[in-house]
């Protein structure tokens, strides 16, 4: 709580604000999330090597077209990895919001989440059609579909980059007027 003091100042009482116990709240949730999502990031990329080695012993065994079954399972590995990429870079993303408080940075690190999402999409989709002998009318609507949503997002990433920079420069401009 503050109180104004014989100068005119706001001098702290003791204790904390709502807005103040609701920022130290804020700070150690995210922190919790950070914790969780390097825990999840490493329990995917521990469980799809181990189901990787275990795939890949029993396709030894039973002697299938081991060439297939090797780009199944690789392509399966893949996906895997780059969702424990992704799920780094979400990690990446809070660590640089807890940093830094700034809206680019953290719009910068969802970019990239983005990017290797729509990424990991169009390259399992692709292997996916060639492996399934999928009509490729099918793949041309997902990956057109894919890089629409791509274009859309960028734009809107774009929009709110500029939307910030002009509020920032208007409010510079108004402190120097002063």
């Amino acid at each position: 709580m503050s109180v104004p003091n014989s100068h005119g100042h706001s001098e702290k009482k003791h204790g904390f604000s709502i807005a103040e116990i609701l920022e130290h709240g804020d700070g150690w949730a995210h922190i919790l999330v950070s914790i969780l999502l390097l825990l999840l990031a490493i329990g995917v990329l521990i469980n799809s090597t181990i189901s990787v080695v275990r795939d890949l012993y029993h396709a030894n065994l039973t002697g299938k077209d081991s060439g297939a079954i090797f780009v199944q399972i690789g392509l399966h590995f893949l996906s895997d990895i780059l969702f424990g990429v992704i799920v780094l870079e979400l990690l990446s993303t809070i660590l640089t919001y807890i940093k830094a408080r700034s809206l680019e940075a953290t719009i910068k690190e969802f970019l990239i989440v983005g990017l290797i999402s729509s990424i990991r999409k169009i390259l399992l989709i692709g292997a996916q059609s060639s492996l399934t002998a999928a009509p490729p009318d099918e793949f041309v609507k997902e990956a057109i579909g894919t890089i629409l949503s791509i274009v859309g997002i960028l734009l809107l990433i774009g929009g709110l980059l500029l939307l910030d920079y002009r509020v920032r420069t208007k409010a510079v401009e108004a402190t120097h007027e002063l």
